[in-house]
């Protein structure tokens, strides 16, 4: 029954789509991380008597929607290679950033991770290199035939929402080392969603 069930995942597919629905939670998941990364380093700021540049939310949102149209972009491109396969590797390429997000949580430390923003270059690099989980997970969206209006703008608001609040937040009630493991949610629901995107796939 097993090897039933497997040897349907490696046969050409048939044409699926994920929903637009599945695809806003898949963003809202992706743009959590920002509201940690953005709290740690609002209570960093404030704790060094520093001020953080009023710009960050703004320049970390359309950083992480640059990403995520990147990926999806060469997702699309890719697909359109590998027709029979992509929805599963798209849907295989989510799942382990998923479990990366997980292990990031279990992993980070505030004192290591978040660094002072004292100019653009600064900021530019951070937001860099935060958003390589953004844009691989826009690969996969975009191995899925995703459209590229629905996770790019949900990323944007997400992000920028999330983003200033966190500010506000770490600003207001300092570090808080368990928050990191709020990290765990996204990853959560990404598992999820993939689980429930593959079990769809077999029936």
């Amino acid at each position: 029954m097993h090897s039933v069930k497997f040897c349907l995942l490696l046969q050409p597919e048939k044409q699926q789509f994920v929903s637009k629905t599945e695809i806003v939670v898949l963003a809202l998941a992706m743009a959590t991380d920002s509201f940690i990364i953005s709290w740690f380093s609002g209570a960093l700021h404030k704790k060094l008597s520093v001020k953080l540049d009023a710009g960050f939310p703004l320049f970390l949102s359309v950083g992480r929607t640059l990403m995520v149209a990147l990926g999806l972009v060469l997702g699309l491109n890719v697909s359109e290679l590998i027709p029979d396969f992509a929805y599963l590797t798209g849907l295989s390429l989510l799942s382990v950033i998923g479990i990366k997000l997980g292990i990031e949580a279990f992993n980070f430390n505030p004192e290591e991770k978040v660094v002072l923003i004292d100019n653009r270059k600064t900021m530019a690099l951070l937001i860099a290199a935060g958003s390589i989980n953004t844009f691989f997970a826009g690969i996969g969206l975009g191995l899925m035939k995703s459209s590229l209006s629905v996770p790019c703008v949900t990323t944007f608001i997400a992000v920028l929402g999330l983003s200033f609040g966190g500010v506000l937040a770490g600003k207001k009630y300092g570090y808080k080392p368990t928050l990191r493991f709020a990290g765990l949610m996204p990853a959560i629901v990404i598992i999820i969603i993939g689980l429930r995107l593959l079990i769809l796939k077999l029936m």
